[in-house]
């Protein structure tokens, strides 16, 4: 098992970067964590939004969900501004590939690849958020930004996940990117997932993940 995160139980609001709900590659995220969950229909969480994590384990702050919503806008605008684009524009992020990283929450995951305009997102919002909202003397830092979108919660164990990844992999779910290069095929850098090639970020939502995933709560939804 994953240790102590193999309760499921997750604490804070968070802010989650979201595709349409109408899009594509949502139905087929969905389609897919779908088959996961009835794989591991003992060990794993219900159904929670296809999302990438922008900000979360703020569990140990006074933050209200309306007071994250107005610095989350501030952070989007400034976003914006610095990108010279309007509302409405969002952004795409290509695909690294589909891992582990041996816990609950991080169980069976596409990563992202390492896009500017992510990493940028990230630093101004974690920078407003900490201004805004500092953490107590003794919390512990925050490690590198890992974004990724969450096929699975799940208790299984590293190598039950491994199995299934590679299993994902026969079937064709995802695929290794390849160049032509002077007529020579080299592998490329990332992945496609069900034959798409990334995934474009519509919107930052501010959600309530205080206990169990069934029970977390949108609270607000801030358009990129």
């Amino acid at each position: 098992m994953f240790g102590a995160t193999a309760t499921g139980i997750f604490s804070g609001l968070a802010l989650w970067l979201v595709p349409s709900p109408d899009s594509a590659f949502t139905a087929a995220v969905k389609e897919e964590s779908s088959k996961l969950r009835a794989a591991n229909l003992e060990t794993s969480s219900k159904e929670v939004g296809v999302h990438a994590t922008l900000l979360a384990g703020l569990g140990d702050r006074d933050i209200s969900g309306d007071r994250l919503r107005d610095v989350t806008q501030q952070a989007v605008e400034q976003w914006r501004k610095e990108r010279e684009v309007e509302e409405g524009f969002g952004f795409c992020v290509g695909f690294e590939d589909v891992v582990t990283r041996g816990s609950y929450f991080q169980c069976i995951l596409i990563a992202l690849q390492k896009d500017p305009h992510l990493l940028r997102l990230n630093q101004i919002a974690r920078g407003l958020v900490d201004k805004h909202f500092q953490p107590p003397p003794n919390a512990a830092k925050p490690g590198e930004y890992f974004p990724h979108i969450s096929l699975l919660y799940s208790s299984i164990s590293t190598q039950e996940a491994h199995d299934q990844i590679n299993q994902m992999k026969k079937e064709g779910i995802f695929k290794d990117l390849v160049e032509k290069t002077l007529g020579q095929e080299e592998q490329g850098k990332g992945i496609s997932f069900r034959n798409f090639g990334e995934v474009e970020f519509v919107a930052v939502d501010v959600y309530d993940c205080t206990t169990r995933p069934e029970e977390w709560v949108k609270l607000h939804s801030i358009p990129l």
